[in-house]
Order: C-alpha cells, then structure tokens, then sequence
C-alpha cells in the first residue's frame, strides 16, 4: 500500500504512521480470507491482536472469518469489547448489527440495526442495505406493509446494483399486491412541519436520525415536540408516519387518529383516519382468529367415502399448488339443495359455507393421514367441528398435539371484528344453473353494501352504525374513512364500489377533485388521493404517468375510471398506441367481470376485437377475443349467441389451427352440453371476421337452385 494513504483500519491515519509495521500479515490475512480459510486466518489474527489489540481491522477481519464459519455469537463478542472504546467505527457497527441479527430476534436487534445505521451508512453502504433488507424481510413476515416498503427504499438508496434491481421489482409488486388495503400501499409523503423556535434543535435531531432510517428513535423527539406543540396536525401525521415505517402500527394509528382529528381540511382529514382505522383493525385486541383443528384418521378411502356422502359437506377441486392434499371441502351450515331446489335457489335458501376441511395423505405410511378443519372462532368453528366429527364418526381422532407446539400455533389468519359480518359466504353448488348463479351473486353483493355494511356497527363509529352516524356532525370524518376502508375491503375481492353513491346516501362531502397541471408530481399523491385526480383538462403526457400507475396499484375502480378515459375520451392515443389499447380492453373486460358487471365485459371484449381486425391484427389476437368471448358467453348456456360462437370457433378458427378444435370438445364436455358441429349441416361463406367461414344454412346458387356443401 502507499504509505500515504489512509489506514484500513478505520484510525483515520496516514498507513506510514498507524499499521506499516503489520502490512505482511495483514496482506497474509486477506489472502486466507480470500482463499476460505477462516481457521487460519482466526489464528494469525489472534497472534497479532496480542501486541495489538485495538487494531480496528484486525477486531473486524476476525468477526468476517467468524462469520464465515457461521460463529455469529462468537463475533459478537468480540465486537462489542472493542466497540466499547471506538464507538464511531462504521464497518464495527455495521459488522455488529449483522451479527446480532443473527443470533437474535428482530426485536431485540433493532437497536443495535439502528446504530449502525447512524454510525455505517456513509462509509459501509453496501453492509447498511443489507441489514435494511434484513428489516424489509422481516416487516414483510409480519404483515407491516408500510415498514416493508420505507425500508425497501434504504435498500434502493444504498444497495448494489443487483440489490436495486430486486429491490424496485419487490417494490412494485407490493405496490400491486391487492391483499394489502390500498391506502397503505404506495409512498406517503412527510407533511412540512416547522417546530417551535425552542424545539428547532430538536426537530433537526430527529430529521438526521429519519434520515438515517432511525424512524423510532426520530417519533420519540418528535413526541417530546408534541408536548409543546400538542394542536399541529401536520407534527402528529409526521409522527404517525415514523411509527408506521418503525412497524409500530399500534402508536401510528393513535398518531393519525390525532392528526385527523385536527386538520382543518377535510379530505387530508379523511385520508389519515382511514389509514388510522386499517391499522387499527390489525391489532389483536380488535381481531378474532381463524383456527385449525387436526383429526388423525387410519383409514382415508373410508373416511372420504363418508364424508362424500354427507350433505353438509361438498367436495370441491383441489387446486395444482396444493401440493399434498388428497381432499378439500367446504363446511356448510345446512343441506345441499337438490337438483329441483337448486332451479329455485335464493339468497335465503342458498347455504352459507362455514368452515373448511382438507384431508392430507402423509408420504410416510407409518402416520396416518390427517385431516383439518379451519374457521373463524366461535360460532362458525364449533358448528363445522360438530358437522365434521358427526360425519366421520369413529374413522376419526383428535390429532396428538406436540410437547413443543407454541400456544395459538393452530391460527391460521387473523379477521377485524368489524368485518366479521362481510365474511360471511353465500355457497352455490357446482350444478347451480349459471344464470342463478351469477344473478345470486350480484343480489349478494348488492346486501353487501346496501344492508349488510350500512346496519353494522362500528367500533371505528363509536358503537354506531354506518346509517346512524350519518346523522351525527361529529362522525363526519370516521363515516367518510370507514367508506374508504369498505372500498379497500371490496376491492381486495375485486368488486367496484360506488362511493359518490354511497357518500350521496350518508349524507358525506365528496373528495375535492386534485386539478391536473404538468408540473404535478404523482410521487407527492398517495394511492387515495390518486383516485381524486381530475381528468378534465389533464395533458396527455401526464395521463400517460396515471395511466401507469393505475395499472402498477390494480385498483378496479380507479383502473376502471382510467381505462375508460383513455378509450372512450382519447382516441389520438388509441390510434397511435395500438398495444396498450389491446391490453386496456382486455384489462378492462376483466375488471367489469370480477366486478360481476358481464354485459358490459363482452361489449369491451367485442370492441377489442373490432379493433384488432380493423387494424389488421393476426390471426391469433382475434382467436383469443373469440375464445374470451366464449369464456364469457359459456356463463349463460341459453345465450343464443353461444352455439353461434362455438360453430365459428370450430369451422373457422378450427380449420386454420386444429389445437382450437381439442380445446372446444373438451371445453363442450366439461360444460355438459352437445357439441354444435356434430348436427350442423355447413357451407362456406365469409365469417363475421371477414374471412371464409362456415354456416349451417343452405347456399342458394346464381341460377335459385339451392346447394349444400358436405366435406370432401
């Protein structure tokens, strides 16, 4: 090394006059670092560690090589003695939090992360991103969705290029993850706050330490600040937002609660009271669990045969990623109608599935298979219990629990209490006619909302109801979050809520809409107020930026609102975009039908195909419009339209690319119904889409005389 350059060890001395005397062995140490000998390297450093034993480089190539032999207590150990003297060390810190992340709990490391946070992120970047992700894993494990993407953003900050690289993609997919309720997903932007002339000294120490991803330690300043500014909303969203990011969800959701109930503007208001009332539904105190119960069973062929038998039990498909499972059920709360009922099926008369039941056949022949119940506590489980154990009877026994089993570790997930009455599942037997199926299902939604919700008190609304905190002034900002946080309940079940409407019932003022300028940062919007943007007015280029926002955040009312502007109300970007158009039909067909709205799917999905054959779109794009169509149509077996369909498919598409053919007979056979081209007499004649297709009518010739065409 250049004798003028700085010492590795970290003394912030010139090399010539700190470690000159050690550079063969540290040169020596580094190679059997190199080379994987962390026994050797361990020994040669103990042996200059006696006649230096503050030499930081030295503490610090040890706890590596202890490191690599997976000896994290022991370099922890090693670390803290030296770290008692030289405090500021970066790479000691850095090397300290990642060995006491090993060796501990998250929780307990926190601290110690936190330090080196303070002490590393400048010289040992790289070491600092790598515990953030060690957080981001754990906020994700934990389910503290705003935790998990603030510390994502550290790593995108400090990380290699790789570690940015997956880190942005983890981004985006929590960003688009429609379990998590919308309003916590995205950023959210710190409010300005200017503290008190006496606490500005404070307020700057908590501005480095969140600069430092000290969100904890930050809130607590921030706190001793509210105790002299206790009436700023802005300094209690500030602190919300900390507690959030530190994973304290607990203390966030009373921060907000106090900001929303000082802001002055409403909308800002609303928007941190329903952040408030999600996380306050996480909490257990405010949820209750969804248990499983474990039987063993000798005998599975039997145990199935019964169970099969049993008309509160109907076997449904297990799906391929169910590795394992031999059986699935859902549990319900009365009989299976029969065929005759099932013509005359309402919501009342339809069952309501309680609980579930799978059966698991060990690979071990030694253990006898097993079978679990899982529903919601109480009422809901106790029923299914009863129902299973009647059913099978003495082929069954209560499973043997493990000494070492963890208390509640038969929890599967956890539900708000408050939602308690919208889980409730109204259960259509596979053979319920297509028509009653989804007619059930649109009445079922439409109780939902219009009942269900509206008449249920909320904890949120002091004990009310929707419908009675309407009239109360004081419930105005709980009444319009709760509305929010119904439609995130809906929308991570894909169903478009029509909050005008309902706002318009309750008696609510409407979001004022954010206007549209160029110079508008959509990062400085949260995915609430994302959907209050205005269009009127809005630039191409910036509804470009919504545009890919919307379909990132998988909203389905706001995707809905998008996608219709951009084909309904901008056809210079239709014309000059032709791929993204073909992707917001068929997003759009999909989105109207998880939303159960069917009739205005298929004229999406036809309009798409009018798009791509007008634009001279290959064979293969308008097959797949066809075949959605089909999808679609195949909901409603008396629809007219659907044989017509099926004989296009098959004479047309089918001719041209004989797989479509093997997809329609077994398409026909899983739908039970007789396949239209085997009774059909057909003559060539231009298709719908423009080329030489197939009718079952008689061609007429030139000369009156009618004709049939028979293959060959």
């Amino acid at each position: 090394m250049d004798s003028y350059a700085p010492c590795p060890c970290g003394s912030g001395k010139k090399v010539k006059f700190c470690c000159q005397a050690i550079l063969p062995e540290m040169a020596k140490i580094e190679r059997l670092q190199e080379n994987n000998q962390p026994h050797m390297a361990i020994q040669l450093i103990d042996k200059v560690l006696k006649e230096h034993p503050d030499n930081g480089w030295l503490v610090t190539q040890r706890a590596m090589a202890l490191f690599n032999r997976e000896a994290f207590e022991e370099a922890r150990d090693g670390l803290i003695p030296f770290l008692r003297k030289n405090p500021e060390h970066p790479l000691a810190n850095a090397m300290l939090a990642l060995a006491v992340v090993q060796s501990d709990t998250m929780e307990k490391s926190k601290k110690v992360i936190h330090r080196a946070f303070l002490k590393s992120m400048a010289d040992e970047h790289q070491l600092v991103a790598i515990l953030a992700g060690k957080l981001v894993s754990h906020f994700l494990e934990i389910e503290c969705d705003m935790a998990a993407r603030q510390h994502m953003a550290i790593v995108l900050r400090l990380g290699s290029e790789e570690d940015r690289q997956r880190t942005l993609m983890a981004m985006l997919e929590l960003d688009a993850d429609t379990t998590v309720p919308y309003p916590l997903r995205g950023g959210h932007p710190l409010p300005t706050y200017e503290a008190p002339q006496e606490m500005e000294a404070q307020q700057k120490k908590s501005q480095r330490l969140y600069i430092h991803g000290c969100f904890s330690e930050a809130a607590d300043i921030l706190d001793k600040i509210a105790e002299v500014d206790p009436a700023s909303p802005q300094l209690w969203h500030t602190i919300g937002l900390m507690r959030a990011w530190d994973g304290d969800e607990l203390n966030a959701a009373k921060a907000f609660h106090k900001a929303a109930g000082l802001y002055e503007n409403f909308d800002q208001a609303v928007d941190l009271e329903a952040l408030a009332q999600l996380l306050d539904r996480r909490q257990k105190e405010n949820s209750i669990p969804s248990r499983m119960v474990s039987y063993e069973t000798e005998s599975l062929s039997k145990l199935l045969t019964r169970l099969d038998n049993d008309d509160q039990l109907c076997r449904v498909p297990v799906m391929e990623e169910q590795t394992g499972i031999s059986a699935s059920y859902d549990i319900l709360d009365r009989n299976l109608p029969t065929e005759k009922e099932l013509e005359e099926l309402s919501l009342e008369s339809a069952p309501r599935s309680i609980g579930r039941l799978m059966l698991v056949d060990q690979a071990d022949p030694s253990t006898p298979a097993a079978a679990h119940v899982t529903a919601i506590e109480g009422k809901r489980l106790d029923q299914s219990i009863q129902i299973f154990e009647a059913a099978a009877g003495e082929l069954v026994s209560p499973a043997k629990k493990d000494e070492e089993e963890l208390e509640d570790s038969d929890i599967i997930s956890w539900y708000a209490e408050d939602d308690l009455v919208l889980t409730e599942s109204a259960f259509f037997p596979p053979k319920t006619p297509s028509e009653i199926r989804q007619k059930l299902r649109k009445e079922f939604i439409d109780r939902c909302i219009h009942e269900t919700w509206a008449n249920s008190p909320q904890k949120a609304l002091n004990g009310k109801t929707p419908l009675e905190a309407s009239k109360d002034e004081d419930l105005k900002v709980a009444l319009a979050a709760s509305v929010r946080v119904f439609d995130s309940f809906l929308d991570r079940r894909d169903i478009i809520l029509d909050q005008a409407e309902l706002r318009d019932k309750l008696n609510i003022p409407h979001p004022t809409p954010i206007q549209p300028s160029d110079d508008l940062d959509l990062n400085t919007l949260t995915v609430t107020q994302l959907q209050d943007i205005s269009f009127e007015g809005m630039s191409d280029k910036l509804f470009d930026l919504v545009m890919q926002r919307a379909l990132v955040v998988k909203h389905c009312g706001f995707g809905y609102r998008t996608l219709t502007e951009f084909l309904k109300n901008r056809p210079h970007l239709v014309k000059e975009n032709e791929q993204e158009t073909q992707q917001a039909y068929a997003n759009l067909a999909d989105i109207c039908s998880r939303s159960l709205k069917e009739d205005e799917a298929l004229e999406w999905i036809q309009l798409g195909f009018e798009q791509t054959k007008s634009q001279g779109g290959p064979f293969e794009a308008q097959l797949m419009w066809k075949m959605r169509e089909l999808q679609f149509r195949s909901r409603y077996l008396n629809d007219p339209e659907l044989n017509h369909l099926l004989l296009e498919l098959w004479n047309y598409y089918g001719a041209k690319l004989p797989v479509v053919r093997e997809r329609l007979e077994q398409f026909v056979q899983t739908l039970e119904i007789d396949p239209p081209w085997e009774n059909a007499i057909i003559t060539p004649q231009t298709s719908g889409d423009g080329g030489a297709g197939w009718t079952a009518q008689p061609q007429e010739s030139e000369s009156g005389e009618k004709k049939l065409w028979l293959p060959d």
